[in-house]
């Protein structure tokens, strides 16, 4: 027999998923299949077999007791993948298309990731009702010499990232440890139902494009109880098609961006074409983004961006606190026209953030004729580094190259800067500096309601 109907707990993580017991599911015993668990020998022909046989069963492919050395998978339908904390999946250390093979995303809509994620260890393909979990690990082995050096952009789509998944529904994927990928760890695009926790995600102090986590227009997201060390992006949400990014919460996650000069904490963008709407964001702590952002917030393609809400975060070892931003960088996709997009209603609400790397400030920023709506700051408490003497910066318009607020350098105002902005209020929030500071802690260009109480 290739698998048995007795009950077998792969992890007390499993269990969270169902209330019903296994003794009616069956289990695929990778070792069954011919693996060998030694992390010399290549599993992914075994591993393979043991996924082809479970899809659709509603059963389990297990993994355990090993290191699993292997290429590109390719999961199922109605299945689930146990990574047991006895075992560990090592991505194989190769470019050959044997190993990754290349494959261009099957999109619903024109997106502008379909050039990028064309490798990856663990492929989702139009797939529904799928979980990965089991608290062992995956270890992308990112530091393979042909992934290492990244000089030019556009290198995503030959570096796998360790999970792809692509039009898909009821995904889960939690409790693992996800270590070293090649590119951005995790990517889920056009999927709806997605749920990310208990994810423990460390990159490496690696070379670029390696986010902790990438949603890209999806619906209906749930991320909670992540940790998550990045040298890129930590948590990014991204809008290459008309589809966008809606009805989301993410909470009680942790994000170290472990000092490296590159991308930000949490971050919506930089490709934003479709939309950022209805976002419920909560209890994060977030912390060495180096000059870089904690919350990080754009719309440079046209994308629709309302109803955030950003409650209970706490920023430390940043270059800044917030950047808002509103611009148009002329992009487009086949059938689009190209557009400036609009942010409204934001609210930032028992936000601290202290012990600044730079003197820069918050920024809130549209571009002239498109005005930033509606953002409010409650109950926050900013304690800014301060410290320079001079009043009479000038701040750059948005220039056209890649978004960052550390590019708009110190600025006139040494808590926020405001241009472009329709309405901003703050209430009862705390603002001061470490050192004496020569600026006003806001400055208003093109301003048309503020409020301070």
């Amino acid at each position: 027999m290739i698998f048995n109907y007795k009950v077998l707990f792969c992890s007390f993580a499993l269990v969270l998923f169902t209330t019903q017991t296994f003794a009616a599911k069956p289990i695929y015993d990778v070792y069954r299949f011919g693996a060998v668990g030694d992390g010399k020998t290549n599993d992914r022909i075994a591993i393979q077999r043991a996924i082809d046989r479970c899809s659709g069963s509603g059963g389990t492919v297990l993994l355990r007791k090993g290191t699993f050395l292997t290429g590109q998978l390719k999961l199922g339908s109605n299945m689930t993948l146990c990574i047991d904390s006895s075992a560990t999946l090592l991505g194989i250390m190769s470019d050959s298309e044997t190993d990754y093979p290349h494959h261009m995303i099957e999109t619903v809509y024109p997106n502008r990731m379909k050039d990028d994620c064309q490798r990856r260890l663990i492929y989702g393909n139009h797939l529904h009702n799928v979980r990965v979990t089991g608290g062992g690990t995956i270890n992308g082995q990112g530091d393979y010499t042909p992934w290492m050096h990244v000089k030019d952009i556009g290198t995503e789509k030959d570096r796998p990232s360790i999970f792809a998944f692509v039009g898909c529904q009821n995904i889960t994927v939690s409790n693992l440890s996800l270590q070293k990928p090649a590119c951005w760890t995790q990517v889920y695009i056009e999927s709806d139902s997605i749920t990310l926790r208990g994810l423990k995600v460390n990159t490496g102090r690696l070379t670029p494009n390696r986010d902790g986590i990438d949603i890209v227009d999806c619906h209906k997201v749930l991320i909670e109880d992540c940790d998550i060390q990045a040298e890129d992006d930590g948590i990014c949400f991204k809008s290459g098609s008309e589809y966008g990014c809606k009805e989301v919460t993410v909470r009680r996650c942790r994000i170290d961006k472990l000092n490296v000069p590159a991308g930000n904490c949490f971050k919506l963008g930089t490709d934003g074409l479709g939309s950022f709407v209805n976002f419920d964001v909560s209890e994060l702590t977030l912390k060495n983004a180096a000059q870089n952002t904690g919350l990080c917030i754009e719309s440079m393609d046209g994308a629709l961006i309302d109803n955030l809400k950003f409650n209970n975060c706490n920023i430390t070892n940043c270059g800044q606190a917030v950047f808002v931003m509103l611009a148009d960088r002329k992009r487009t996709v086949p059938g689009r026209e190209k557009r400036i997009g609009a942010v409204s209603n934001i609210s930032f609400k028992n936000i601290t953030a202290r012990n600044f790397t730079h003197q820069y400030p918050s920024i809130i920023t549209g571009v002239k004729g498109h005005n930033v709506q509606n953002v409010s700051f409650e109950n926050c408490n900013f304690v800014l580094k301060g410290g320079v003497r001079e009043t009479n910066q000038t701040v750059m318009e948005y220039d056209g190259k890649y978004p960052e607020g550390s590019y708009f350098g110190d600025t006139g105002a040494y808590a926020f800067f405001l241009r472009h902005v329709d309405s901003v209020s703050f209430v009862n929030c705390k603002i001061s500096s470490e050192q004496p500071d020569a600026r006003p802690w806001m400055v208003q260009d093109d301003v048309k309601s503020e409020v301070v109480r």
